[in-house]
């Protein structure tokens, strides 16, 4: 009996905090989506405000793009939560179930009881002490009265715990499918608005297709985009120099460390120890492959797949417009394809950044092995996040549209030179 009380106790404790932990997430959270809610408001009146100034402007898309990947990210929110309630609701379910199972089980023991005591009872407590033969039987009966119905006083007790804590774990349950209701209302409320914005940016984008002016300016905005994604990768390129220079320091200093715990002497010369302490470019390669490892990606040329099915509008180098009369430099090739396709990684890799930029949208370059890298722009919704490993063939995104019309930007670099993708796709 002691066990069992102190076992509720325990349970009791246990559920106490898990709640007061669980209402700290919940206000984390909440906090958190009301924060996306607010920028996405200011951004809606922001949106609203430019347009009545000038209805054919480029600042419009960026708008749009921003207040999408917003929503976007709000619902991504929503759906978390939502996972993490169906999670909790089967937790609670079966808590209530096993509560439930326990609390009859203490009610059937009870029964038991009373009708074993009427069935064996042939005198009433009273009259079982004044039947005593002596003073210590009438003292030990009355002991065994008194633990009696204490026992049955605390059996009563723990039953109406039990009942009353089956009683709050019904509450929370339904508190808790409550919660999911709303937030499933909401969730939709949020999709909805999503396909609107959508739909308003690509009608802004169609009536923006007309305007030369507009386009020579999404032209000048797309070089400086293709400037920032030189950057972004000699800032890949940098950074890794440093975590493998820092692993090599480290790798050395391993050994030496190794050497020094052993205690072992030997005649080498200082330079033989130093050159045994280095790491060869070989070790090196190993040591700083991803798990899981990746494929070599220079051994795929003219074998890659393509990162979503269409056929080339814009190929790599100089570029003319006849109609705008620019040339350009194409660092890819612009692949024309149906909005909201799949865009698929060609080979694996890790997900190294996922950015914006004017005239690109959503982009994502991904590092695969030998220091080479892909690039992907033009991106209508990203699924992916940085530090994220990928394998071939997997899907990262969906492809958007420019003012060029529906298609995904593709590059290939080795380190910071720039490569032509028709080289290393597989041909049609």
């Amino acid at each position: 009996m002691v066990r069992l009380f102190r076992a509720l106790f325990i349970f009791l404790f246990v559920i106490t905090i898990s709640n007061a932990q669980r209402n700290s997430d919940i206000q984390l959270k909440k906090i958190e989506l009301n924060k996306i809610r607010q920028e996405i408001q200011e951004l809606d009146k922001k949106l609203k405000e430019t347009m009545s100034k000038e209805k054919q402007n480029l600042n419009l898309i960026d708008n749009y793009d921003n207040q999408v990947g917003l929503i976007r990210s709000l619902i991504k929110k929503l759906e978390e939560e939502e996972n993490r309630l169906n999670a909790e609701i089967k937790i609670r379910e079966n808590e209530l179930r096993n509560s439930e199972k326990e609390l009859n089980d203490l009610r059937s023991e009870y029964e038991k009881n009373i009708v074993n005591l009427y069935k064996h009872r042939s005198r009433n407590p009273l009259e079982l002490l004044l039947t005593s033969q002596s003073v210590n039987q009438a003292l030990l009966r009355y002991k065994y009265l008194e633990k009696f119905t204490e026992d049955r006083k605390r059996r009563i007790e723990l039953i109406n715990k039990k009942a009353a804590e089956v009683e709050n774990e019904r509450k929370n349950l339904l508190s808790i499918l409550n919660e999911k209701e709303n937030l499933k209302k909401e969730k939709t409320i949020e999709e909805n608005q999503l396909k609107a914005k959508i739909t308003e940016k690509r009608n802004l984008v169609n009536s923006l297709r007309r305007d030369k002016e507009i386009l020579l300016k999404d032209l000048e905005r797309k070089k400086q985009s293709a400037k920032k994604i030189t950057e972004l990768i000699d800032q890949l390129i940098e950074k890794q120099r440093r975590e493998e220079l820092a692993a090599r320091q480290r790798e050395i200093e391993r050994k030496i460390q190794q050497k020094q715990n052993e205690k072992i002497r030997t005649d080498k010369t200082e330079k033989n120890i130093k050159e045994e302490n280095l790491v060869s470019d070989s070790d090196y390669q190993k040591m700083f492959e991803q798990v899981p490892q990746l494929s070599s990606f220079s051994k795929l040329k003219g074998r890659l797949p393509w990162p979503v099915n269409g056929r080339i509008v814009n190929r790599f180098g100089e570029q003319r417009n006849p109609y705008l009369n620019t040339v350009t430099l194409n660092f890819g090739i612009d692949i024309a394809t149906p909005y909201g396709t799949p865009v698929k990684v060609i080979a694996d890799g890790r997900i190294s950044i996922v950015h914006w930029l004017p005239g690109y949208g959503n982009i994502v370059i991904i590092t695969h092995s030998e220091e080479f890298r892909t690039v992907y722009a033009y991106l209508s919704e990203v699924n992916v996040q940085e530090g994220q490993i990928v394998r071939r063939g997997e899907i990262i995104g969906k492809s958007g549209e420019s003012l060029s019309g529906e298609m995904v930007h593709f590059e290939i670099w080795k380190e910071r030179e720039k490569q032509n993708p028709e080289h290393w796709l597989v041909n049609r």
